[in-house]
């Protein structure tokens, strides 16, 4: 085993380059164990493993002056038992914000909007604002839809129990709820074409014979006169 590398052994050696070792050495984090009078830096076992050590910190999201307070720290253990945990509560953050910023990412993958409107920012800022308050309105769909299932449950055991005729009366009352619910989710929602980017509002037939998928339905735009899967969004108010 050699007892000194260069500087560029060392670089090579880590996977760094020597510019990072002469900033380290500037920033005080660590020395080389001599420099020779032509200005050459030279690094024994100690300070490669220390080196090791600052490397892997840094890859772990650590900063340098959080790296250099736990070199110089003489209750090491402690501290780096509180940085853990500092820099584990930070990267958990960052994972949320990371985590929130895909889901806008695929929601404007399956927009597919038009070439003009990508390139207004404020039109996809909007559609983003309305796609979340129409998460909000379809939580608010299935709190009604099992209000209606309890209070059509609670007339049939009423009507049984005073033995009533049930048939037109129960079905005249799950189309009025069916009609009733179907008209409040089309009187908050729009859609935007892919074709041409613009928002629109189908007829309640139209609405309520489209074919559709959870984010989708089929429907000619009213603007561009185009039929295709068109993105539903919460309807501006």
């Amino acid at each position: 085993m050699k007892e000194k590398y260069s500087i560029g052994e060392v670089a090579k050696m880590l996977q760094v380059s020597t510019r990072t070792l002469r900033f380290y050495d500037e920033k005080d984090l660590i020395k080389p164990a001599f420099v020779e009078n032509n200005g050459y830096r030279f690094y024994k076992i100690e300070q490669i493993k220390q080196l090791e050590l600052i490397i892997y910190l840094k890859n772990l999201g650590f900063s340098l002056k959080q790296i250099k307070h736990l070199l110089k720290d003489e209750s090491g253990d402690q501290s780096l038992e509180l940085l853990l945990n500092e820099q584990y509560q930070e990267n958990k953050q960052k994972i949320a914000e990371i985590n929130q910023q895909q889901k806008q990412i695929e929601h404007l993958r399956k927009i597919k909007l038009s070439r003009t409107s990508l390139t207004n920012f404020s039109d996809i800022t909007n559609i983003m604002k309305k796609e979340s308050k129409l998460m909000t309105l379809r939580k608010r769909m299935w709190l009604l839809t099992i209000l209606l299932m309890i209070i059509e449950l609670v007339v049939i055991s009423i009507l049984y129990a005073f033995q009533l005729r049930m048939s037109i009366i129960v079905i005249l009352l799950v189309l009025i709820g069916g009609v009733a619910l179907s008209k409040y989710y089309y009187d908050n929602v729009e859609y935007v074409c892919p074709n041409c980017g613009k928002e629109f509002t189908p007829s309640f037939v139209s609405f309520n014979i489209a074919s559709h998928t959870p984010k989708f339905r089929k429907l000619t735009c009213s603007k561009c006169g185009k039929k295709s899967y068109c993105l539903e969004i919460s309807r501006r108010k």
